[in-house]
């Protein structure tokens, strides 16, 4: 088994990072973003379509109220729902967006910088796709407006006259603007330089608003504390769970036995005692966090432990598991080093899952890492109260209940007492 995990894990880990920046998942997926969108003009329309069709975002237009009905967005609830962390971001399209008379197109952009590279990512994409979709319309409203004050003859050469300066400048293909197909400004609205996007970004004003951790005096190792915390945690468990094989191997377990005690008795010494270790240890983290980088760990202090006390309690009972399992305390330390990286890269401890595949997504969640990390944040950068972490203190104890259970079970059939 030691020889084989030499070979699994660096294996498991090209694979996940090569699926995040080398295949499919080289661009994010699934990013929630809540859209409003009331103009009535093509522009907007065009845009809201290429954000519904879209693989980055999963667009959101409604929510659900006290009542359990199905509600439209509005301009405040749009934002309270960004601020009570059901999107990431939320893109508004007022009514003044754009109109056949307008020189420019407004749009409003509220966000939530959880996660700083998958918020930089979303601008960027957003931005690309206005981008792509305005040139066309701005210049057949244009177009328009010169046929109504020049006439017909005049303004079509006033069209070709601005097709080929556009052309001269920004190097967008004249067929392109005198006969606009949309499908094709998609690829033909920039050119490599970045120019045409220096000039729409004149043109194009988008209203930017954070809605969430403005007042965090350091909003980078908010954010990164607790995975790094959480990845060291279960190594020094899973470690501490395999010195039960020492106790084995030393004599000491024999000596145990023979004490009146039972088995159980000694396992739940050792949990308590790993449990004890992975709380002091998240709190020496999270108060070095406080001491070196301003983290604030005092506002939400109360919800804080409890998030500390059930990730402390999944993580020892992951180590129990190994160890129940585990014939050897190399193959429970091989083991635990391949599932912790595994878990740690896959449960967003390093990067946004939302780069990840939608099946590595999927398994995320399925991991202690990520609803640990995402209690963190609740408290951390949200400030969430208790109701809003209750899933995460259940999911985390439900895990660590089941996870038990099945430990003490195969510690009971296995030879580890003998």
């Amino acid at each position: 088994m030691g020889v084989a995990l030499t070979f699994l894990v660096p294996l498991a880990l090209m694979s996940i990072f090569g699926s995040i920046f080398g295949g499919s998942g080289a661009s994010p997926q699934g990013i929630r973003l809540a859209v409003l969108n009331q103009s009535t003009s093509a522009v907007a329309r065009q845009i809201e379509s290429t954000l519904d069709t879209s693989k980055a975002f999963q667009v959101i237009k409604s929510y659900k109220d006290d009542n359990g009905n199905q509600v439209i967005f509005d301009s405040v609830s749009i934002k309270e729902y960004v601020r009570a962390g059901g999107a990431s971001a939320a893109l508004i399209l007022p009514q003044d967006a754009y109109s056949d008379t307008s020189l420019g197109l407004n749009l409003k952009f509220y966000f939530d910088p959880k996660n700083e590279i998958e918020m930089q990512t979303t601008r960027g994409l957003i931005k690309q796709i206005v981008f792509s979709q305005f040139p066309s319309i701005i210049a057949q409203s244009g177009f328009r407006q010169a046929e109504r004050f020049l006439g017909k003859k005049s303004g079509e050469g006033f069209k070709h006259g601005i097709a080929s300066t556009i052309n001269k400048y920004f190097k967008v293909d004249t067929n392109a603007i005198l006969h606009p197909d949309i499908a094709k400004l998609q690829n033909t609205g920039s050119d490599s330089t970045g120019r045409s996007f220096n000039f729409m970004d004149k043109i194009v004003r988008i209203e930017e608003q954070q809605l969430v951790g403005q007042d965090l005096k350091n909003p980078w190792a908010t954010r990164s504390v607790g995975g790094w915390a959480m990845t060291f945690l279960l190594f020094t468990l899973t470690a501490s769970s395999s010195s039960l094989f020492d106790d084995r191997k030393s004599g000491v377990m024999l000596r145990l036995l023979t004490s009146p005690v039972s088995r159980v008795h000694i396992l739940w010494s050792k949990y308590l005692f790993n449990m004890s270790l992975g709380i002091i240890q998240l709190m020496f983290m999270f108060i070095a966090g406080w001491l070196l980088f301003d983290v604030d760990i005092f506002a939400n202090l109360f919800n804080l432990l409890l998030i500390i006390i059930a990730a402390a309690m999944a993580c020892t009972s992951f180590g129990m598991l190994l160890a129940a399992f585990s014939q050897t305390r190399q193959q429970a330390q091989g083991l635990g080093t391949f599932f912790i990286l595994t878990m740690s890269a896959v449960g967003g401890a390093w990067f946004p899952t939302s780069f990840m595949p939608p099946t590595i997504q999927f398994f995320s969640k399925l991991t202690i890492v990520y609803w640990s990390m995402d209690g963190f944040l609740e408290v951390l950068w949200r400030g969430s109260g208790l109701l809003s972490i209750l899933p995460n203190l259940g999911i985390l104890l439900g895990v660590s209940a089941v996870v038990s259970i099945i430990s003490v079970r195969q510690f009971r059939r296995g030879d580890i007492f003998s």
